[in-house]
């Protein structure tokens, strides 16, 4: 009886399926042999599944040896509004069509084989995507149960195979667009709940520069509009950038998303690897990728959603390594070797870490920002709100630590920086720096520091400034401030050395200066443009002062300058200290307001290092030491060569106890009189002169080494540095003298000497006698060069050993 039951049971059975299949089989010949039918049920099927409208070409059904179906040139409408009217057009499909999904009203196609499909995927502004479908509502009125009018027909599709495709996007909302070429797609699964895919594409028009993307998805059903996944829908992506086969950055995304349908509500790992991202740009040609190599990337990103607005990713936790890196962009010639950005949790502060170098200066850089949602919102809103700062950074043996807040419209930043030796444009120097000051930022309008302290071997500096953006003339920016100084070296920041006082000056070849043999500095260029045009770029209004100022080896006291610029043009009044010989002061000004900039100046007394004005006025460096300068001075022109030729006015200067170099000298008098081509040490210089009509005429020429004093008249032309010089050299030989006049011709970088006829008949002079008859000429030449403005007094004449009157006359060229 069990085994009859058994075989009662079996026979039903196969007789049930047997009727299924029969059934199945009817349904599926009713359906697939008039292709005209199959076409009109699913072009309804689509327009009710997806709103869509489907255009179908000419339909070919096969039942032998499987029943599958062709159909050549077919499109799906685009969304409402969209870029173009079909969001997908191909030029043919074919697919396997299962037999029993028909008896569901369902024509399920497998293995689905795309010819040449060209696919836009797009998102618009507000939001709205044309992969968003919506289903059309059934209001079509019910016929007789069963009845073909009464059963909606579905189509669904298991799994496709692409070659040669195209895909083009375009996200507004997310601002990207770009094309694609597809090698092939192929997706599996379709109907289910896990497809997955696999693509090989590349960019169009460059075939070597390919992608691949690879994973699964939830469930399909679920990018419908209403779709529910049953929980959150599962993603896994693998993709790749190849380079000629090379592959140069690859990317995995793992995690879940809430709202598939508008790639909402994501929170995902990403995982990222790139060797050189300038190479991604054979993919993204217009991305403008900066050059950083070596970058791992690994973050758990969600986004997040305000309101009805568009998501923007936001950060749980961050890795992130890159090595070698061009930051250009940042600041010019900023490079990095190295950088690392870690927050573990949303809770922990972003810490940060970098070495490289700012041109040939090396640094590195550690410290903390805010929190990762904190640094995320200061950085999507251009800095609107703000995010804490700790950063300490190390430069040239230097160290700067920021602390406070950056951004929100009120910035505040405590700054403490100290330095053993820091070296600054210009070639000046800080040793023993430390420096202390608080800045404010208010809306990135105005910038206040206050509490300035900088402490360091040369100097002793405190104030407070303020920068405002728009607070100048024109809207130009404007800077302001009061800066004191309770000692400032200017001899120490500019790291040289000054003898000490007047009478302990050397007076021999051991003075301090270049050594022999060697050519001072060249001039700067007379023809280079002087950037007078910066003038015009800021105004400013700043009082200047210092209770102890070292200049040249002397000491000054109770300093003070006030400088204002203003629409281009730049005056300092005034300009004053007191020395221990003499006063300082002066007006100048430089007027870069107009078309052609305008100099002048009134020197009551002013002390400049020689070393330091002569390459900016494009005269040989051939002083050292402290000039005097007094007169009145004016001049036009862009360049140094203009500005010199233009000058008018008068002017003094005076040196005493410097030094000169030696073998400018002997250029000048002759190589003996001066000496052996080193350095030597200057009791007195003094020349005066009157400016104008493209000459100076020097009315006084005086000067006293340990062994020569000259003295003379002449011109120099202001242009080409014309020499005219009469000058009178005297040598002390041991308690003898011996004076020749010399005309001096060429110019001041190449002087040709020669003697200067000037007894009767045009005859040479020669005069020998005892040293003591030779007149001081420091005492005259000083009064006149200084316009009788008080100075310090030259040291006492020095006592040395002196050549013989006939190597003497050898140097000077009378004798052979």
């Amino acid at each position: 009886m069990t085994r009859t039951g058994r075989g009662r049971k079996w026979l039903l059975l196969s007789g049930a399926a047997l009727v299924v299949a029969a059934g199945g089989a009817a349904l599926a010949a009713r359906v697939l042999v008039d292709p005209e039918a199959l076409r009109q049920q699913a072009i309804v099927a689509v327009r009710h599944q997806t709103g869509r409208t489907l255009r179908l070409g000419a339909v070919d059904v096969r039942i032998v040896p499987y029943p599958s179906v062709s159909i050549r040139d077919f499109g799906l409408s685009d969304m409402a509004g969209g870029a173009r009217a079909e969001m997908l057009a191909a030029a043919g499909l074919d697919a396997r069509v299962a037999l029993l999904p028909l008896l569901h009203h369902e024509i399920r196609l497998e293995d689905v084989r795309l010819t040449r499909p060209d696919l836009l995927v797009e998102r618009t502004a507000d939001g709205r995507a044309n992969w968003q479908m919506t289903p059309e509502p059934d209001d079509r009125p019910s016929g007789p149960a069963g009845s073909p009018s009464s059963t909606r027909w579905r189509v669904r599709i298991g799994s496709v195979r692409v070659q040669d495709a195209v895909l083009a996007w375009d996200d507004r909302q997310g601002h990207a667009t770009g094309k694609a070429a597809l090698d092939h797609v192929v997706l599996d699964g379709l109907t289910g709940g896990a497809p997955s895919f696999d693509v090989l594409g590349h960019r169009a028009g460059d075939g070597g520069a390919s992608f691949t993307l690879a994973g699964r998805v939830g469930a399909l059903a679920s990018m419908q509009p209403g779709g529910q996944a049953g929980g959150a829908w599962p993603v896994h992506l693998a993709a790749a950038a190849l380079a000629d086969g090379r592959t140069t950055g690859s990317l995995t995304v793992e995690g879940t998303l809430a709202d598939p349908a508008r790639l909402r509500g994501y929170d995902v790992a990403v995982q990222a690897a790139v060797g050189r991202l300038a190479d991604l740009e054979r993919l993204f040609p217009h991305a403008a990728l900066p050059d950083i190599r070596d970058i791992t990337l690994s973050a758990q990103v969600a986004d997040v959603v305000t309101g009805d607005g568009p998501s923007v990713p936001g950060l749980r936790r961050l890795s992130l390594r890159t090595g070698p890196a061009d930051a250009g962009r940042l600041a010019a010639g900023l490079r990095l070797a190295h950088l690392a950005v870690d927050a573990p949790t949303p809770a922990d502060h972003v810490a940060v870490q970098a070495d490289g170098a700012l041109g040939e200066r090396a640094f590195q850089l550690h410290g903390t920002l805010g929190t990762l949602s904190e640094t995320l919102g200061a950085w999507r809103s251009r800095m609107a709100t703000g995010v804490p700062v700790d950063i300490v950074l190390d430069a040239g043996g230097g160290t700067a630590q920021l602390g406070g807040s950056v951004g929100g419209g009120q910035s505040a930043l405590d700054i403490h920086a100290t330095a053993a030796h820091l070296a600054l444009p210009g070639d000046q120097v800080l040793d023993r720096l430390t420096a202390d000051a608080h800045v404010a930022m208010q809306g990135g309008e105005t910038i206040q520091m206050s509490g300035l302290r900088v402490d360091a071997a040369q100097l002793a500096l405190s104030g407070d400034a303020q920068w405002t953006n728009h607070g100048g003339t024109g809207g130009m920016p404007l800077l302001t401030g009061h800066l004191h100084a309770d000692r400032l070296d200017f001899d120490a920041l500019r790291g040289t050395r000054h003898p000490g006082p007047a009478s302990a000056v050397p007076a021999g070849p051991a003075a301090p200066a270049p050594a022999s043999g060697t050519m001072p500095p060249a001039a700067a260029p007379d023809d280079s443009t002087l950037p007078f045009e910066r003038l015009r770029l800021l105004d400013a209004d700043l009082d200047l002062s210092a209770a102890q100022v070292r200049l040249g080896g002397d000491d000054y006291r109770d300093a003070l300058a006030h400088v204002v610029l203003q629409g281009g043009r730049l005056v300092v009044d005034p300009l004053r200290a007191e020395g221990r010989d003499r006063h300082l002061n002066g007006r100048l000004s430089i007027d870069a307001s107009g078309d052609m900039p305008r100099l002048s100046a009134t020197l009551g007394s002013l002390v400049l290092p020689a070393e330091w004005a002569a390459p900016r006025v494009g005269i040989p460096q051939i002083l050292r030491g402290p000039v005097q300068l007094v007169g009145t001075l004016d001049a036009q022109g862009h360049t140094r060569g203009a500005l010199r030729a233009s000058l008018a006015g008068h002017l003094g200067l005076s040196l005493v106890n410097g030094t000169i170099d030696g073998a400018a000298l002997g250029r000048l008098v002759g190589p003996a009189a001066a000496g052996d081509g080193a350095s030597v040490g200057l009791r007195c210089l003094g020349v005066h002169m009157a400016l104008g009509g493209g000459r100076a005429a020097l009315d006084t020429i005086g000067l006293q080494t340990y062994r020569l004093s000259v003295t003379g008249h002449g011109t120099v032309g202001l242009a080409g540095q014309e020499l005219d010089l009469h000058l009178l050299p005297q040598l002390l030989i041991g308690s003898t003298g011996a004076a020749m006049p010399v005309a001096v011709g060429g110019t001041l970088q190449a002087p040709h000497p020669r003697l200067d006829p000037a007894g009767p008949g045009g005859r040479f002079s020669l005069t020998l006698g005892p040293s003591a008859g030779i007149a001081d000429p420091c005492p005259a030449t000083l009064q006149a060069a200084r316009e009788g403005q008080p100075g310090p007094a030259p040291g006492a004449a020095p006592k040395v050993h002196a050549p013989k009157a006939l190597d003497f006359l050898r140097g000077l060229g009378i004798l052979r």
